[in-house]
């Protein structure tokens, strides 16, 4: 099982070592670490993991050793970054300009958010390179280069926004931040130009003793991949990817129903509601696998996650008629939360409820209502009792929509409500008191990494396909470096995503999750998605453009995708506000 916190004893180790270097001051970076064992603790069998976590509380500090083992440099760059950030954060909550913290301008607010969403990220993939070495995995090494590519890209890039928060203050030498700056510049560009160690030949690192933190999905997790795998071999062919690359619904209906059949729908979901109480790691796997395939999960997941809320907050008649529905793959929900004012603001919906005595009564309109052409019930969001109240209600009378084609490439609606009869039984929570049910819904929906992953593990296993032949274009020999480059940015940025995708679907069932782990898969993600799918259009360039190559068409599409999905789901600028306001305790920028 993936675990992703530490154990009592590391924990008390980073506490004595932060407490230690508090106490000494700034000193020469071999000197501290020596003193604080690092050198002992592997020569003694340790773990490089406790090694790591050493160097991050020194860098904390500022202070570092300048080490063969690269990827203790770049833990302690991460802890330089984490403290000028921390700072960075505290400053923005404190000074005042024209009349406000300016932690609540979201010029400083978003530079932050972005800067620890990727340094939060990069410690993750330190730790998943790690426990890959002690695992004795043969990605290891590419993760571990992978690892220290992030930490450049990420650490100095932070401390440069740290610095920019606080204004001259910040370049000032009475400042501890250009010490950080040029510390953390100078370990990591010490090993060269991080951009050519990632395309190199990955190197077999050292063996190292075993740590309390795997990435590696259990046997569990394993059963459900190869029956996922046996599935799509029996039932999912290359005409069944080029329909779903060509639909504008991402949806399949037959295929729909035997997934559910072999119940890979949603195998997570409790054995009373069709499910198969399979782990969330395990439902992880399955999705792997789909989108690996080429098979896009965004309709399942959309009733999946209107299913869970039913489950937490829906009547027992409700629960009865719909969720075995969806279960059997017979029926599918879609989301009616965004209105034409509104966006991402949904607690201005305007959309109006009203009970008559007998039931309720919906006015109002919706927009980039997804499915909803296809969708037999719909989760509505309406103002009534004086407060948001929503409902998992059947499609029909009342119900109206307008198809809207996308810039991706896909279909979504405009829908309409008048005088939408609503039963009681379909009310979910309380009326007038939705908060707590809408809270719940964004965690699910920003919660699923697996979506956003599959878009580009998809476009990985094309171009194992087809990147010969693509290679072998007019001007592509030309440009292999760039290309090369390129790829293997997609791939770093693929792992970083996987480990912030991981560490949500963990922490989500753990019962330990934070409120900008869901953000920050939504934000990295879909960023990523985006920009990645579009460096390599212009990289493949212009083969990219109008090509029947399907790896290009499908890179294409998926830059496009990408885009528009930094908007869906509270848009990337919603997200950033989020982490600055959770994660460093910054006043509210929106």
């Amino acid at each position: 099982m993936v675990q992703l916190h530490l154990a009592s004893e590391q924990q008390a180790m980073i506490d004595s070592v932060s407490g230690a270097l508090s106490s000494r001051g700034e000193r020469q970076a071999e000197d501290v670490l020596a003193g604080l064992g690092v050198d002992t603790l592997l020569e003694e069998g340790g773990s490089l993991l406790d090694a790591a976590l050493v160097a991050e509380a020194a860098g904390r500090e500022g202070v570092i050793a300048f080490r063969d083992e690269r990827i203790l440099v770049a833990a302690a760059c991460i802890g330089m970054a984490r403290r000028a950030l921390d700072d960075a954060a505290a400053y923005a909550c404190e000074r005042v300009v024209f009349g406000r913290p300016i932690g609540e301008y979201q010029g400083i607010a978003h530079m932050l958010a972005n800067a620890v969403t990727e340094v939060d990220g990069t410690g993750l993939l330190i730790w998943r390179a790690i426990s890959a070495r002690a695992e004795g995995l043969p990605d290891a090494g590419a993760l571990e280069a992978q690892a220290v590519w992030w930490a450049a890209r990420a650490c100095i890039p932070a401390i440069r926004a740290a610095m920019r928060t606080f204004g001259g203050y910040g370049v000032s030498e009475d400042s501890s931040l250009p010490a950080l700056y040029r510390t953390a510049r100078a370990a990591l560009l010490d090993m060269g130009d991080p951009d050519l160690a990632l395309t190199a030949p990955a190197p077999r690192p050292a063996p190292t003793g075993p740590v309390s933190i795997s990435f590696t999905q259990d046997a569990e997790a394993d059963e459900w991949d190869t029956r996922t795998r046996h599935f799509l071999a029996e039932n999912f062919t290359g005409q069944h990817r080029r329909a779903f690359a060509a639909s504008l619904d991402n949806h399949i209906p037959d295929l729909h129903r035997k997934l559910a059949a072999a119940g890979l729908l949603f195998p997570d979901w409790p054995v009373e509601w069709g499910g198969s109480g399979a782990s969330a790691m395990a439902t992880s796997a399955v999705h792997r696998e789909l989108g690996k395939a080429g098979w896009p999960i965004s309709v399942l997941v959309v009733s999946d996650s209107i299913g869970k809320l039913l489950m937490q907050f829906g009547t027992e008649a409700a629960k009865a008629e719909i969720l075995p529905r969806l279960a059997r793959g017979e029926a599918l929900a879609c989301l009616g939360l965004s209105e034409p004012s509104g966006g991402s603001d949904v607690f201005g919906a305007k959309t109006r409820a009203t009970h008559d005595g007998a039931r309720w009564v919906a006015n109002g309109q919706k927009v980039f209502t997804t499915s909803a052409h296809i969708a037999d019930y719909v989760l509505l969001l309406t103002k009534a009792e004086g407060g948001l109240t929503l409902f998992v209600a059947p499609l029909g009378d009342g119900f109206d929509l307008a198809p809207v084609e996308t810039f991706a490439g896909e279909r979504t609606n405009i829908t309409y409500y008048s005088d939408f009869a609503i039963e009681d039984r379909y009310l979910l929570g309380e009326a007038g008191k939705g908060a707590k049910v809408l809270a719940a819904t964004m965690a699910l929906e920003h919660n699923q990494g697996d979506y956003y992953l599959g878009a580009m593990w998809g476009v990985q296993e094309a171009l194992k396909a087809y990147l010969p032949r693509i290679m072998a274009l007019p001007g592509m020999a030309a440009n292999e470096p760039a290309i090369r480059l390129s790829l293997a940015r997609f791939d770093a940025h693929v792992a970083l995503l996987e480990c912030l995708s991981l560490r949500a679907i963990w922490a989500g069932e753990a019962g330990v999750s934070q409120r900008w782990f869901g953000p920050m898969c939504k934000l990295f993600g879909t960023e990523s998605w985006a920009s990645c799918n579009a460096e390599l259009v212009e990289r493949f360039a212009p083969h990219s453009l109008g090509s029947d190559i399907e790896a290009l068409a499908l890179i294409e599409s998926e830059a496009r995708k990408g885009l528009q999905a930094t908007i869906y789901g509270g848009t990337s600028e919603v997200q950033r506000s989020v982490i600055a306001e959770t994660l460093h305790g910054l006043p509210r920028s929106r």
